[in-house]
């Protein structure tokens, strides 16, 4: 899994994944979700960061931003994860790591692998088994893109319209809605982990770029992601060449 701080580069969309340390399930009271809600939303307002979806999990959390400057995404991503880490401690009376370091990021290629994305996102919990929809995880972006919410919002929905290339909000609404149902109906919300491990998912010609992108000296790997769309790839870094660097 990418380290981000190694590899976010400017112009592109990217799912971040950040986990409580030790898998532990430090995120498990709704106030902890809600103070992470309401740091991701500081941050992205403070920095001008453009967040296309996320989901605060009881263990991690994703979000899924586009970078105009890494630095930015890092400087938002940094409030979010220490306030809510200095709160913790400060309640529990802790000492030591709330999160693991650093977080992580796969590049998507914006379009139809975006809107993949967007739904992967938001059926987090019902992979998960917590809930039956994403609508009863009030800890997601799922009701902003369905335009539920109109107080304290996250999403950047003008700036996912054009890396989505979908022409109006109402239009995003129907084609992500039904993407999202017609998965729940058929049970096909599995985990898939090139979202969250590879190097980056798009096209064949969008990833080779991107593994030529990296500015390192390791081999990669291309396999093919289940897709209705037939040419969907994901690159990672071939864990062999770890040990030849």
């Amino acid at each position: 899994m990418p380290n981000a701080s190694r590899y976010l580069e400017s112009g592109y969309t990217y799912h971040l994944t950040h986990r409580c340390h030790d898998r532990r399930f430090l995120l498990k009271f709704a106030r902890d979700r809600n103070d992470y809600r309401k740091w991701l939303r500081e941050g992205a307002r403070r920095y001008g960061v453009a967040v296309y979806n996320y989901c605060i999990t009881s263990n991690h959390v994703h979000v899924i931003v586009h970078v105009d400057d890494a630095a930015s995404v890092a400087s938002m991503m940094q409030l979010a994860s220490a306030t809510v880490a200095r709160h913790w401690n400060r309640r529990k009376d802790h000492e030591g790591s709330v999160w693991e370091h650093p977080y992580k990021c796969t590049k998507i290629q914006d379009g139809t692998h975006l809107l993949r994305c967007l739904r992967y996102v938001s059926l987090n919990m019902v992979r998960a088994g917590a809930v039956s929809h994403p609508d009863e995880w009030r800890w997601c972006g799922h009701d902003e893109l369905m335009g539920s919410r109109s107080r304290y919002t996250i999403l950047s929905i003008e700036r996912l319209l054009q890396s989505l290339d979908i022409p109006s909000y109402q239009s995003l609404q129907s084609t992500y809605a039904s993407g999202i149902n017609e998965m729940i109906a058929r049970l096909e919300f599995g985990r898939e982990a090139a979202w969250t491990e590879a190097l980056a998912v798009g096209d064949r010609a969008f990833v080779e770029r991107a593994a030529i992108n990296s500015h390192n000296r390791r081999k990669f790997e291309y396999d093919p992601v289940v897709a209705a769309d037939k040419d969907s790839w994901a690159v990672r870094e071939d864990r062999d060449s770890y040990s030849s660097v």
